[in-house]
């Protein structure tokens, strides 16, 4: 399994437990649950980031796309930290998972890998 493979079906995981989180928070009324969801959730999530995060960098720079790929899950979490503080913590993480696992449907759904035949043609040998 590739980074983009392990990083969509992480993000697809992680979204979702957040999610359920909230769900759960607002039937529930919370508990050690809410709180297992939370930390369930931020593994997967942590993963599906630092996938996008080395999509941010070309192709044969290993260093340089772990070292994205790990500031990159850095960089949103400092964010949701301080949207923290300004509104509903659950309800911010619910709304950061679905965006996480909206991006990983999304940009990590695309193959991208460049591993792609050109396309065929059909005219002459000289043809260009």
């Amino acid at each position: 399994m590739n980074v983009r493979a392990m990083a969509r079906v992480a993000g697809l995981i992680g979204g979702g437990c957040w999610v359920a989180r909230l769900l759960l928070d607002r039937t529930a009324g919370g508990g050690e649950m809410v709180d297992l969801l939370y930390w369930v959730g931020l593994v997967p999530v942590f993963v599906a980031l630092f996938g996008l995060g080395t999509m941010f960098v070309n192709k044969g720079e290993i260093w340089l796309q772990v070292i994205v790929g790990i500031a990159f899950p850095l960089l949103v979490w400092s964010l949701v930290e301080v949207l923290h503080s300004a509104a509903d913590p659950a309800l911010i993480d619910a709304v950061v998972g679905l965006l996480i696992a909206g991006a990983a449907l999304r940009v990590l759904g695309h193959s991208g890998s460049g591993d792609e035949k050109p396309p065929r043609r059909h005219a002459g040998a000289h043809a260009r």
